[in-house]
């Protein structure tokens, strides 16, 4: 078969030799020279790409993965005929083959594919733009196809597979009387048996050719004036459904359905335009000639009186008119408003003007500074994409510790009050909560409740008299990284002796020059006059929470109280605006049990104190919980999934064929580790996440367990739980 494809290809090259040598004879005849006309202009292309199989066997794999795709090689040979349509001969080599096996029936094959074929391609250039890079393409054409089928049926020792109903394969059949003497032999993937030979369906000796319809689309893409690459994917229909062996018309378990088998051809190519002419017979372009081309140009588009060639402003409008020598609006006080829209004609020198043309004002000036610093509010709106109120973004200080860390990578210092190894006062870490600078830092399991970060020496010197004077105990003085990746752990070193000066140097000059940085670019934040410091807390829990289950939020900090709830706080404000926007942006985005507490001079003071109008039926007690939050968060974002694997490369052939088998697997890559880790299922209950893992422990699943799942992000399945606070 292979041979008559071949002989196929080679009659048009004969014919078009013998044309070729006509054209010549014909041309040696004109008493003018003319300029060579091709009548065959041929392009070679050579693809590599991927072959899937679309029939009977493996149907239940739903998909195009490595357990059903072998490589394929194509060779075409691509005439132009006009500029959008192409005619090619090609010729196409490669392996299909699936494996399938379930409970119902274990099949497999691999088939070697000969095809050879005409195609007519269309490729969209007289619908789009001329010089295009990049151009769409789609094929219709015709083919003859040559298969052999195999499949493995016997180990390498010649005992034939029996499959098990306990998963395992075996030299002897399980309803065989000695089945008790049956030893468990392994596939060794070498299909030694040809199908049509072995006929398993009383098929006889059926032909292993058929006629086929390919059809494709791809794009290509022009790299130079020669090579031209092409991406694409053809399905090719076949007239047979015996390339596996299986049709609806095989015996028990192994019949299939009706529908004829088809091979879809992902592919990758070069192609190479061997007729393209030489430097010497192009044709030299005609010497431009600006002034007669200018003396020929009358058209005139906006009827503006300045012809098109020489106007710089087209499409001008009536009202604009007249215009200058090039052809633009007058504009009298060079303000950058035409005159036709300038309602203020004498706009004074070195004036900013509006739109309209009217000159900047004072307090014009006033409301661009307050646009750009937003520090009261009035400018807040509602940004739909975050799906949040806020303001200007631009914050001074996130500004300058953003500039800090760009451009002096060092150290900032915490003052360290207590740890889980270090036990603290409850109410001593509760009095900081009125302290904008509390903070809680998690590296590993460890955590530390700290006051920071401070880059000078007098800062913290200042901060631990303080302190000191506030008879609370100070466990020593650490500086963590302030250049870490946010995904890396945190790395903290404990300074011995946090009184030196010369240990904090590199502090105090990275601050300093920082200051001279950005002191030209931005206005100084002006100090707040209040002491009052405005949180709002998320929820109490009866069980510890990593910070990072509440990684969309800002600053969270968490306290354990003598009732042994930990309460949970984001943000630190100086202004109740800001921390009733901060608040409303909680509610919207799920943490429906959010409410604002204020702070002063390390106590809880109610809202009424802290100047927020109260409404008369609100609860504005101070009075600490004593019961864990029910609903802190909205129901609707936790879940709970099964991760049934984790792996750093490829997963292995006989895991993912377990994956496929079950469905609906999902990937997602943990960065930390660099594992891709996969899940199963998404419950609303933990209690159905836990039934779901028994089944999967008994097809053999063993190493699966139940994971949480809060706004898109995994947790644990405690966490979970303890978000609930189940």
């Amino acid at each position: 078969m292979t041979k008559k494809i071949l002989i196929l290809l080679l009659l048009p090259l004969i014919g078009i030799s013998s044309a070729w040598s006509i054209n010549k004879d014909s041309l040696k005849k004109e008493t003018e020279p003319q300029p060579l006309k091709f009548i065959f202009k041929p392009q070679l292309s050579l693809g590599i790409g991927m072959m899937t199989f679309y029939g009977d066997v493996g149907a239940n794999h739903r998909g195009y993965h490595p357990t059903v795709s072998k490589l394929g090689y194509d060779l075409r040979i691509i005439n132009p005929l006009t500029d959008y349509l192409d005619l090619s001969f090609y010729v196409l080599f490669g392996e299909v083959g699936s494996n399938e096996r379930t409970v119902n029936r274990n099949l497999n094959f691999i088939s070697n594919i000969s095809t050879g074929g005409l195609t007519l391609n269309y490729n969209f250039k007289h619908l789009l733009k001329k010089e295009r890079v990049i151009n769409p393409y789609i094929h219709l054409g015709i083919e003859s196809m040559e298969f052999l089928s195999k499949t493995d049926l016997k180990d390498a020792e010649g005992n034939y597979y029996h499959y098990w109903s306990d998963g395992t394969i075996r030299n002897i059949s399980e309803n065989d009387p000695n089945s008790a003497s049956a030893v468990e032999i392994y596939r060794d993937y070498s299909y030694e048996s040809d199908i049509r030979e072995q006929n398993l369906d009383g098929f006889g000796r059926y032909p292993e050719r058929t006629w086929g319809i390919p059809i494709e689309i791809g794009a290509n893409l022009h790299t130079g004036k020669r090579i031209t690459l092409r991406v694409g994917t053809s399905m090719h229909f076949t007239f047979t459904d015996l390339i596996d062996g299986v049709t609806h018309q095989s015996i028990e378990n192994r019949a299939g359905d009706s529908k004829n088998d088809r091979i879809l051809y992902t592919h990758f190519a070069a192609t190479y335009d061997l007729t393209l002419p030489k430097k010497s017979d192009k044709v030299a372009p005609k010497e431009f000639d600006p002034i007669e081309i200018y003396r020929q140009d009358t058209i005139d588009s906006d009827g503006d009186l300045v012809v098109d060639l020489a106007d710089f402003c087209a499409n001008t409008p009536l009202e604009a008119r007249p215009v200058d020598e090039f052809g633009c609006p007058v504009d009298v006080d060079k303000d950058g408003v035409p005159d036709y829209r300038d309602e203020q004609l004498d706009t004074p020198d070195s004036s900013f003007a509006k739109e309209n043309g009217i000159a900047y004002a004072s307090e014009d000036f006033q409301e661009m500074y307050d646009r750009y610093y937003d520090s009261t509010g009035r400018f807040s709106n509602w940004n739909e994409e975050r799906r949040e109120w806020g303001s200007d973004p631009r914050d001074f200080e996130a500004f300058k510790k953003s500039q800090l860390k760009k451009a002096y990578p060092s150290k900032e210092l915490y003052i360290v009050l207590g740890s889980d190894k270090i036990k603290t006062s409850a109410n001593d870490l509760y009095k900081e909560l009125s302290n904008k600078n509390f903070k809680v830092i998690e590296s590993g399991d460890s955590v530390l409740y700290v006051i920071g970060g401070f880059e000078t020496v007098d800062d913290i010197s200042d901060e631990i008299a303080n302190l000191e004077s506030d008879s609370i105990e100070i466990q020593g003085v650490v500086e963590v990284s302030n250049d870490s990746d946010e995904d890396s752990p945190v790395d903290i070193n404990p300074i011995d002796d946090y009184q030196s000066e010369e240990s904090l140097a590199t502090a105090d000059e990275s601050a300093e020059s920082v200051n001279e940085l950005i002191s030209d670019n931005l206005v100084e934040e002006a100090k707040p006059s209040s002491n009052i410091i405005y949180r709002v807390q998320v929820g109490a829990f009866s069980r510890r929470l990593s910070l990072s289950v509440f990684s969309d939020l800002m600053d969270v900090v968490f306290v354990k109280g003598e009732d042994d709830l930990y309460k949970y706080y984001t943000g630190a404000f100086n202004d109740k605006s800001s921390a009733a926007m901060h608040k409303v942006n909680m509610s919207t985005n799920g943490y429906t049990g959010a409410f604002i507490v204020a702070f002063k001079d390390g106590k809880r003071i109610s809202l009424a104190d802290a100047g927020f109008d109260v409404n008369p039926d609100f609860d504005d007690s101070i009075e600490e919980d004593t019961v864990a939050t029910a609903n802190a968060v909205n129901r609707d974002l936790i879940r709970f999934r099964v991760q049934v694997g984790a792996y750093m490369e490829q997963i292995p052939t006989d895991v993912l064929d377990t994956y496929l088998e079950i469905g609906s697997v999902y990937p997602k890559r943990d960065i930390n580790s660099g594992l891709t880790k996969y899940y199963i299922g998404k419950f609303e209950e933990y209690e159905q996440a836990t039934n779901y893992k028994l089944e999967l422990i008994e097809k053999g699943i063993v190493d699966c367990f139940v994971v949480g799942e809060f706004k898109g992000n995994i947790i644990s399945a405690v966490e979970a739980l303890g978000l609930l606070n189940n």
